[in-house]
């Protein structure tokens, strides 16, 4: 199962929202989760 890579929790996949980034695919709770990381992805993407 996909963890938020911003809050940490960890998720349905088919429930999450998906962002990709560099050519990863990253799984949010959320579309305030989802923004934070749009933000400043290089914080986040390196979990």
């Amino acid at each position: 199962m996909p963890i938020d890579p911003v809050c940490g929790i960890e998720m349905d996949e088919e429930l999450a929202t998906i962002h990709e980034y560099n050519g990863k695919k990253y799984y949010f709770c959320c579309e305030g989760c989802k923004s934070i990381f749009s933000r400043k992805p290089g914080k986040y993407s390196k979990k």
